[in-house]
């Protein structure tokens, strides 16, 4: 099963503990921004998902995925 890329965000935003607040942050965007792909009103793109991932959570893209569709 494919999830989005907000599934993605909220499941790697989860494993590691940070607020949607703190994500914004450290990514370097608006919290409204984030919050916006988080509840998927509007899609993130594969660059900034894969980016949030490497530098933020600091966590393998591809990882996440297969725990996330396996927890579906």
């Amino acid at each position: 099963m494919k999830k989005k890329g907000s599934d993605l965000l909220k499941a790697g935003r989860t494993i590691r503990g940070f607020t949607q607040d703190e994500v914004a942050q450290i990514y370097g965007i608006s919290s409204k921004t984030y919050g916006s792909w988080e509840r998927g009103r509007t899609a993130v793109s594969y660059d900034d998902l894969s980016a949030i991932f490497d530098q933020v959570f600091q966590l393998p893209l591809d990882k996440v995925t297969e725990v996330a569709c396996h927890a579906a």
